[in-house]
């Protein structure tokens, strides 16, 4: 009886056999050589394989749990995935496994958004599901939750090419992005959404800024994101120092200042 193989992977080995096909798979590229599947970190694609260390598919579980600081990695799509490894493997199998450890959930997503008719989950669907401590998240206007979604998603954060809207809001571009798609909003997102409701109910002050004090600090969160404490655990947004709560005032700032004063390298 000739071995099963999912959908999804036979959809994924079908791309991957076209002339020059690469597939850009959350922080990982993923190539055909010949009878084998090549794995490595997006930004290693030019890097000689002379350089880079074998990684087997059985040890890639312990690759994508920490950084390089050693922080753990609750997002896999973080661009943040240690570099410098190539692994290989030459079975569908293998590489079925090898691409749910890497990024879960990942292939059946990007089967999922190929399908004719497919239709991914909006924000205000999913807010509107929300109990308990995030019942308040759909109390957010459309502006706001735009505001917490850019923050949130950025492509300095998230691999994940963004599919699902606010209003009227565009989708994620596929060129800052990966293949991978995001179908929903993701627990990061849910949890910053509800700290912004939290500090919009905040008492709040008035201060006046000229344009050239505007510009500082924008640079001041530019480089603060950039500069962020290591330590800080990715999913606690509690911190007012937390790169996605910098991002989120940043994002606050755009009806004042042109976006190329605030871009921030991902």
């Amino acid at each position: 009886m000739p071995l099963f193989v999912h959908p999804a992977l036979t959809s994924l080995i079908q791309t991957l056999s076209l002339p020059s096909a690469i597939l850009r798979f959350g922080p990982v590229q993923l190539t055909s050589i010949g009878p084998a599947y090549q794995l490595r970190h997006l930004l290693d694609a030019t890097t000689p394989i002379e350089s880079l260390r074998i990684v087997e598919s059985a040890s890639l579980r312990d690759l994508v749990n920490h950084a390089e600081n050693k922080a753990f990695r609750p997002n896999k799509a973080a661009p943040n995935l240690v570099r410098g490894w190539v692994c290989q493997v030459t079975t569908s199998n293998e590489l079925g496994n090898a691409l749910e450890t890497l990024l879960p959930g990942g292939l059946a997503d990007w089967f999922a958004a190929s399908q004719t008719g497919f239709k991914s989950l909006d924000f205000r669907t999913f807010a509107g599901r929300q109990s308990g401590m995030y019942r308040t998240v759909d109390s957010l206007s459309d502006p706001d939750a735009c505001e917490v979604t850019r923050a949130c998603c950025h492509s300095r954060f998230c691999s994940r090419r963004r599919l699902w809207t606010v209003g009227k809001s565009e989708t994620d571009s596929v060129l800052e992005k990966s293949d991978v798609p995001c179908l929903e909003p993701c627990a990061l997102l849910l949890e910053l959404a509800r700290r912004a409701h939290r500090l919009n109910q905040q008492e709040r002050s008035t201060v006046t800024l000229s344009e050239g004090d505007l510009a500082t600090l924008a640079a001041a969160i530019n480089i603060a994101v950039a500069h962020t404490d290591p330590t800080l655990p990715e999913g606690d947004l509690s911190d007012s120092g937390h790169p996605r709560r910098l991002m989120l005032l940043r994002e606050k700032l755009l009806p004042w200042l042109p976006a190329t004063t605030l871009s921030v390298e991902g």
